[in-house]
């Protein structure tokens, strides 16, 4: 037990396995009926807009790189899968990975565009690539079926002797692998020498250039992954939903993926996540029917949320834990330390009395009620201390 709690607190890649398990529980309540279908469902639009926004984060928050075209990223990747799966392969791992190709090399040519322009030019180049995609969703219906849409079957695993084809939760249990393996894989890439090369680049371009850092690789990098992220999202979008139509693909999805990011926090994998809940999750698990006379109101909610993070909370939301631990550490913990004290002494004394094979049952209950009695008195002498401390303020008043 003491090994995997060390394990814990020592290897992030660990809290993300434990984090999918959690996840993975979800529809075993739908199933013995403590959550309701649709709260499951919820949940896996969740987790996709999730990976979509790790990268968003990793050209964002790790690279100071800015797009307000993410919603036609993961379009793309929707039909194009839905295109490779209908047409060319069905399975779902190969559609994918075609997929994925193909998504990268956009990704490639979007960094070669951003070489030639910087900050809000390169936020209304992406947006306006988006806008592109967007009108290519709408009219090319051979590839897209147009306003009708484009449907697909479950996915599909084509194994050696057999072809095996996911339910909705099995679908969902999907979800939870890739985005537990997205986590590890960023992770992994922003503490190696790549990472390192990017915060360098997003903190200043000439410094990193001075560094000897390739500001034309590391661009592509942050690029491409993001995009494939995108689109990975895109894939898993249908494959759980499977149907896609072109109004989910507009700048207000782009906008709460980006609100999802400064939410939750810059350069926090976990925030993220929790950003993504809080943003997507929250408006449609408790707050849709309050106001369900404005269907607008999960984008004046995400913008509220946004304006208050930035004032108070400019890394994101998530660092409101380290102001919540600096308060118990300053106002909670020294009124508990006497306690905490007197309990570890008693735990070490109790240890050495289990050790000792002469002690009897009556030394156990001697050791207890003295505990007890200590505890007694120390509560009693820090109320008098309390006490005290009180009367002194009031006499100097």
């Amino acid at each position: 037990m003491e090994k995997i709690k060390n394990l814990y607190k020592t290897s992030y890649p660990f809290r993300y396995i434990v984090f999918g398990i959690i996840l993975a529980i979800i529809p075993l309540l739908s199933e013995i009926g403590i959550m309701a279908n649709s709260t499951v469902r919820l949940f896996g639009f969740t987790i996709i807009f999730t990976v979509v926004a790790l990268g968003l984060n990793l050209l964002l928050g790790f690279s100071g790189l800015v797009s307000l075209g993410t919603a036609g990223f993961m379009g793309l990747g929707a039909y194009l899968f839905v295109y490779v799966s209908n047409n060319v392969f069905d399975g779902f791992l190969v559609a994918t990975i075609i997929t994925l190709i193909l998504a990268g090399v956009f990704g490639l040519l979007i960094a070669l565009l951003s070489m030639k322009v910087e900050g809000i030019y390169l936020a209304i180049a992406t947006l306006f690539i988006g806008e592109i995609l967007l009108q290519i969703f709408r009219s090319v219906v051979s590839f897209t079926g147009g306003f009708s849409g484009a449907k697909i079957h479950h996915p599909k695993f084509n194994l050696i002797f057999t072809e095996v084809t996911l339910s909705r939760n099995m679908t969902y249990v999907l979800l939870v692998v890739v985005l537990v393996l997205v986590m590890i894989g960023i992770y992994n890439l922003v503490h190696s020498r790549t990472g390192r090369a990017l915060m360098a680049m997003s903190r200043s371009e000439h410094a990193a250039q001075a560094m000897g850092i390739s500001i034309i690789k590391y661009r592509a990098v942050a690029f491409v992954t993001a995009t494939v992220l995108a689109a990975l999202g895109g894939v898993l979008y249908v494959s759980y939903f499977r149907f896609v139509e072109p109004s989910a693909w507009n700048l207000n999805r782009s906008l709460l993926i980006i609100a999802m990011v400064v939410v939750g926090g810059f350069k926090s994998i976990f925030g993220t996540a929790i950003g993504a809940f809080v943003i997507y999750g929250v408006p449609e698990l408790y707050l849709k029917d309050l106001f369900s006379f404005n269907p607008a109101f999960s984008y004046i909610f995400a913008g509220v949320l946004i304006i208050v993070v930035i004032m108070f909370y400019p890394y994101g939301a998530v660092y409101i834990g380290n102001d919540v631990k600096k308060l118990y550490y300053k106002h909670i913990y020294p009124r508990r330390l006497p306690y905490i004290i007197m309990n570890n002494k008693y735990d070490e004394e109790l240890k050495k009395l289990k050790e000792d094979p002469t002690k009897t049952k009556e030394d156990y209950q001697v050791l207890k009620n003295n505990h007890r009695k200590l505890i007694a008195n120390l509560k009693k002498q820090l109320q008098q201390e309390k006490l005290e401390k009180k009367d002194g303020g009031n006499n100097e008043e």
